[in-house]
């Protein structure tokens, strides 16, 4: 078998590609769409406009571009592991290789397995529980999914907020919220931009701008919250789990997680930070490219780092008083 392919369910690894290339297929054309509304606006003009136009084509509009590049990629290569399971089981009928069996990804202790896969005795229904169930499978994907409108509506806010503020304290004032709503209500990308954050989140009241209190504004307002603090309640859950399971740095990660959740409910510029750094994360968790390139250059800087402590010698005290140690 070729690769790190150890068993796995050839319908979900088909159905995951499938998923990654309508995810590319998206991004695709909301690029696409934004990029002419972006350089044949006649509304916004003046140096603001100019560097953000300038921005979004020369960065924003590539990240997207590149992010839909590996969703299809990857597809390409969930597709053809999924052919090569499938062969392998046909050769070998009764052979390891379904999940749950020992050495394949769904064994407790197996080799190359998730954080908390496989777990003995799981805190939760195994639905809720296992990272790999097909409901968490679906999760994560819209977590993906998400991730982009979110990460391009923050960033965008978030750098005009900062152009505002005279200091960091300033930024986290209560007095700034007020600063950074009324940008966000008199900016028309800012509006275009948090609008398309909000129907991926679900929270469709205040992106059509319902009637505050109505049946349908009182229907999406809840489903919104709903959907956020199910996101919360299962990096809660999973925190739980990997405490259990003795593994404190993925409980770390996932209480982190959990946090940012909670923080994206608060309002602008803490929520909106927030929601930068969720998108972030779910993009690191869930594209390998990005995921696998964050971790290489993160061994690279550790083992530069110690390397460098190491030879450091006599001077290490100095260094520790420059660094405040």
């Amino acid at each position: 078998m070729a690769g790190n392919l150890w068993g796995a369910d050839v319908a979900h690894l088909r159905s995951l590609a499938q998923h990654f290339g309508k995810s590319s297929e998206t991004l695709l054309q909301q690029s696409s769409v934004l990029t002419s509304t972006i350089n044949n606006n006649t509304s916004w003009k003046g140096a603001d406009s100019a560097r953000f136009t300038s921005e979004w084509n020369g960065t924003h509009r590539a990240l997207i571009q590149q992010t839909a590049r590996a969703l299809k990629q990857q597809s390409k290569v969930l597709l053809t592991q999924a052919e090569e399971q499938e062969k392998a089981s046909n050769a070998a009928p009764g052979s390891g290789g379904g999940p749950g069996r020992p050495g394949t990804p769904g064994s407790a202790g197996s080799e190359g397995s998730r954080p908390g896969q496989g777990r003995n005795d799981p805190w939760g229904p195994d639905w809720l529980a296992d990272p790999d169930s097909p409901f968490r499978d679906g999760w994560d994907i819209y977590g993906l999914t998400r991730a982009l409108p979110n990460l391009r509506a923050g960033l965008f806010d978030l750098t005009h907020f900062i152009s505002k503020a005279d200091s960091v304290s300033e930024f986290f004032s209560k007095d700034f919220r007020n600063v950074a709503k009324a940008f966000q209500d008199s900016n028309m990308f800012s509006q275009l931009f948090n609008t398309s954050s909000e129907l991926f989140d679900g929270r469709w009241d205040t992106a059509l701008n319902l009637a505050e209190g109505g049946k349908a504004a009182t229907f999406f307002e809840v489903g919104g919250k709903a959907l956020g603090g199910l996101g919360v309640g299962l990096d809660l859950l999973d925190t739980v789990n990997h405490i259990s399971d003795g593994e404190q740095g993925a409980a770390v990660y996932s209480g982190i997680k959990a946090g940012l959740g909670v923080a994206s409910f608060a309002p602008p510029p803490v929520g909106t930070a927030a929601m930068v750094a969720s998108g972030a994360l779910a993009i690191y968790d869930n594209v390998p490219v990005v995921h696998e390139t964050v971790n290489a250059i993160g061994g690279s800087i550790a083992d530069g780092a110690e390397a460098a402590w190491d030879s450091a010698g006599d001077a290490a005290d100095k260094v520790g008083d420059f660094f405040g140690f």
